[in-house]
Parts: structure tokens; sequence; C-alpha cells
């Protein structure tokens, strides 16, 4: 039987989202495989990770990992500065916390799968790093284009969201991508929107192989890239807070199913105009970050790119 390791992040504020995503998961698994579920949280409560467990099948199981034990074995080597927040870069610590896998796919919470997950574990990755799909935000956005472009120093076309990922944690380990992560943090701590998302853009990014978007579609109007595999409600477009989010039907269809249902039902009936307003708000000030960033120092192709050579992302970081 074939062992699929797949890897979430969440606290208790998301734990009725995530419940959505394992039963979507459930649905489609083949009763051929082991699906090995591991949970990287923060602050979920006993309670919850007892009605999580309750989807534990024979070929199904569902683990928790405290966030504090990925950090705890590098604490010593940074700066105080950092402790606090390297939970949000959890992604980038699997490949030592996790030496008994070689491969494992990472998911965010927002997302609900329609077709069985091991197809992705499947995708012949090579020696790449990832295998993920490109973020369908960035070309629809000319300010995020810019940004992308003018101060990721990377081709808009090539970057990726990392909400949905299938991770080669053998060439990861080769690669020394944590090692690198850690090094470019502390020496450079870059100014940015999305340090996880970014840091592994920049790290991964000639060792990337792009799949389909329908592997990691977001809510936007134009159909999937071949079948629809994954639904991701990415940024703002949370079916539990809009009625007209695309492909949100899917969602509900699990969301019926869940033990957190009523929960579910109550957040998308109390969000008010002035939670909508936020929301805006939330998106006027990712742009106002933007136009903060355009006069930084401390951007990545700023520090990191050289206008003869091009990029040297693995000559900068000491092997």
């Amino acid at each position: 039987m074939k062992t699929i390791p797949i890897f979430f992040a969440s606290n208790d504020k998301y734990v009725p989202y995530l419940d959505v995503a394992i039963l979507s998961i459930m649905e489609h698994a083949s009763k051929e495989n082991r699906y090995e579920i591991t949970i990287l949280k923060s602050d979920i409560s006993d309670e919850n990770q007892k009605k999580l467990k309750k989807h534990n099948r024979e070929n199904f199981q569902i683990n928790f990992f405290d966030v504090k034990e990925v950090i705890e074995p590098v604490r010593k080597t940074l700066p105080d500065m950092f402790y606090y927040t390297l939970a949000a870069y959890y992604r980038l610590f699997i490949e030592t916390a996790f030496p008994q896998y070689d491969k494992v796919i990472y998911l965010d919470c927002d997302i609900v799968v329609k077709a069985d997950i091991a197809e992705l574990y499947d995708q012949e990755i090579g020696d790449n790093l990832i295998a993920g799909v490109c973020e369908q935000n960035t070309w629809r956005s000319p300010e995020f284009t810019y940004y992308v472009d003018n101060m990721l120093g990377i081709d808009p076309k090539t970057y990726f969201n990392s909400g949905v990922m299938l991770m080669n944690l053998k060439e990861f380990r080769k690669f020394g991508v944590q090692k690198r992560f850690l090094d470019m943090l502390v020496k450079y701590n870059f100014d940015c929107l999305a340090p996880d998302q970014e840091y592994l853009n920049v790290i991964c990014h000639d060792r990337v192989k792009y799949l389909p978007n329908g592997w990691n579609k977001q809510s936007f109007p134009e159909p999937p890239e071949g079948e629809l595999k994954i639904c991701h409600y990415a940024l703002a477009n949370k079916p539990w807070h809009y009625s007209d989010t695309i492909n949100g039907q899917y969602f509900w269809e699990y969301a019926k199913k869940s033990e957190f249902y009523n929960d579910i039902l109550k957040e998308f009936n109390n969000f008010s105009e002035l939670d909508k307003r936020k929301d805006y708000e939330m998106f006027l000030g990712i742009l106002a970050g933007i136009e903060r960033l355009k006069t930084s120092e401390k951007t990545f192709k700023k520090l990191w790119f050289n206008e003869e050579t091009g990029m040297l992302w693995k000559n900068q970081v000491t092997d």
C-alpha cells in the first residue's frame, strides 16, 4: 500500500475549513493507498483535535505536529528578533522535521479537492524542487505584475502559488533549501508582501514543474486548464463569506457533511457589510504596500539581482 503524505497548517480559527478540505480528500481517496495527513498546528484545542481525528480510518490517518517543534532546532542559531516570526514559514521546515518522507503534498486549508489527491503525488517531478501552479492573480493585476517583476526580480509568468505544492524533499535536502532560507532571512530579511511564498519562489525559481491550473484553480472566471482537480479560495474569495464565490458550491457540498457546518453557516450569516469593507481595505492595503516597496532598499531585486549576470540565487548563499 502506497503512502501519500499530506501537510496542512492551521489554528483553531481555520479548523472548520480544514475539516471541509479533509472531507473532500476522503471523498475521492482510493482504498489502494494510505493517506497520512499531518497538521502543523498552532493553538488547536484538544476538542478540535479530537473532532478532526474522528476521520481516522484504516487507510486514513490524521496527526498533529506543533509548529514550535519545527522551529526549536534552529532557534539558537538565529537572532532573537526572528524567533516568534518563524512560525509563518512552517512549509520551509518540513524537509528537516520529517526525514521519513522524500516527497510530500502541502495544501492550504481554504481548498476543496475534487480528485484523488494521489494523482498529484504521482506527478513526475524529476529533480525539480516543487511541482505547482502559477499564481493566477499576478497577470490580473498590473500592480502585482509590476511587483513580481520589479521587486522580486522574477518573471511574473513563472511566479507560483505556494498554497498547493508537491514538494520534492529529497532534492530540498540536497539543495539545502531550509539553510538557504535561513541564511537569506538573517542576512537580508527582505522587505516583501507574502514572505513564505516569495522566499520559496526566489529559492526554487528555476526548479519548478508547472502544472495545469486545474490543480490549483483560484476563484477567477476563466475555465481551468484541463480537469478541475482542486478549488483554491485564495485571498478574500472565501465561500463562507461571499455567496458568489466562483466554485463555492463545491465548498458547501462538503461543508454540509462537516461537524462544523453550523459554525461555518454562522460565520457566513454574520459576515457583515463592515466585514466586506474590511476585505476591500485589506486589498487597498496590499496596493499601498506595493507603492511603499517601490522606495525600499531591501527588496529581493535590489539586494539579490546583478544587472550584468542576472540572478545569483545559488551563488550568494554559502553552501
